[in-house]
């Protein structure tokens, strides 16, 4: 039986493995949790944690559905790490979910991407089979919980007050809290989707990836999102017409970063890495699709901005129309000579697919309001994911 995964501290552990909090709020002594205080840097005042007593289920595996607190004697079923103590959802334990990690250099709009990707799922999981996406509830506060965070921290900005979301601050303690989300299927065991929206900065410096990487070992994909602004031939073309300002870091830069870093590493966890998915999804990509007098011999071949993702009106999904818009930006990228970009991925990583998304559809104005938003394909990368994982979706021809 395969090992879960810890959402918060990215340890492994079995499901016999598991420890409780209690529940007892009211009539059970409180105090610092060493293992949560030590992940969090600070005095966690809590419950007690515990192990349960010895059971023969555990000699197989199986995990106790709860145990009494050695302190108050009252029977709990919050589940917690064994590892780092934070409460993770005991279903995610009993079915063990996928983990997808998104990453990206600044200024890639990984958090507008996140913010539009799960509002459209949401809105949108019905074209997919009938998927239900449930936000998870369970967190060591109530305000850290993945509703309450996304409503307070992503939605309402972008979606209430017409604001670009701040880009992730690389001291924000809020950056180890993940993103959870169950999607159900009738007749199928749910996946979780664990989002883990971490500052660009831990992958730009190569002394930081190390210390941030251990997520990525433990994933069953990645989506990179990559700013096709800081592409130099898209720039160049750009910088004029919408004023942008010099390339502070290539967009290829945390990808060497990445390859150098597992290739110094362990033979075994390089391997399976780079057998694991990988969605490489440029950003920003109406910028291209709607200056065609500026490509007219360096255009994506068959990428229209009028034309959205198939699946959305319900006619089901169209894996023909991944691979052709995949296909378009490859020969993209090679028309503005990015071959070796192509070369470097494709030698190590060996299953590849390449996106074009628009978390806006347009550019913000000069005061971050966004004046129409209008996500552009920015499910695909998770469609063709969940593809991967062999989910079940209506495929169409």
């Amino acid at each position: 039986m395969s090992k879960i995964v810890c959402p918060y501290c990215f340890d492994t552990f079995e499901r016999n493995e598991v420890m409780f909090r209690c529940s007892n709020e009211s009539g059970c002594k409180k105090g610092d949790d060493p293992e949560l205080h030590k992940f969090w840097g600070n005095i966690q005042n809590e419950c007690p944690s515990f192990k349960p007593k010895f059971s023969f289920g555990s000699l197989f595996g199986s995990m106790p559905e709860g145990a009494k607190c050695p302190q108050c004697g009252e029977k709990s079923y919050l589940v917690i790490c064994p590892h780092c103590h934070n409460r993770i959802p005991k279903h995610m334990v009993k079915e063990k979910g996928y983990i997808i990690s998104i990453i990206g250099a600044r200024s890639s709009g990984k958090t507008n991407y996140i913010t539009t990707l799960i509002n459209e799922l949401f809105h949108y999981g019905h074209c997919l089979g009938n998927i239900g996406t449930t936000a998870s509830a369970v967190a060591n506060k109530p305000e850290n919980n993945t509703q309450e965070r996304y409503e307070r921290d992503f939605f309402n900005i972008m979606y209430k007050n017409s604001k670009c979301p701040p880009q992730t601050d690389i001291n924000d303690p809020k950056n180890r809290i993940p993103l959870i989300y169950e999607l159900g299927q009738q007749g199928k065991s749910p996946i979780y989707l664990v989002f883990y929206d971490t500052a660009g900065e831990n992958f730009a410096n190569p002394k930081n990836i190390a210390s941030n990487v251990k997520f990525l070992n433990q994933s069953d994909a990645v989506i990179f999102l990559l700013d096709t602004f800081s592409i130099p031939y898209v720039h160049d073309k750009l910088k004029a017409p919408m004023g942008l300002s010099d390339i502070e870091l290539r967009y290829d830069k945390i990808i060497s970063n990445l390859i150098t870093h597992f290739e110094e590493g362990d033979r075994q966890i390089r391997d399976a890495h780079y057998k694991k998915p990988m969605a490489l999804v440029f950003s920003k990509i109406d910028a291209i699709l709607k200056n065609d007098e500026l490509f007219q011999n360096t255009a994506i071949p068959g990428m229209s901005i009028e034309r959205n993702s198939s699946f959305l009106d319900g006619s089901g999904v169209n894996l023909s129309d991944i691979d052709s818009i995949s296909d378009g930006i490859r020969a993209g990228l090679n028309s503005w000579n990015e071959q070796n970009f192509i070369n470097s991925m494709e030698n190590h990583y060996k299953n590849v697919k390449y996106f074009g998304i628009s978390a806006l559809g347009g550019m913000p104005d000069k005061t971050g309001s966004i004046n129409n938003l209008r996500p552009y394909r920015v499910l695909d990368p998770l469609v063709w994911i969940l593809h991967q994982f062999k989910y079940s979706l209506p495929i169409v021809k």
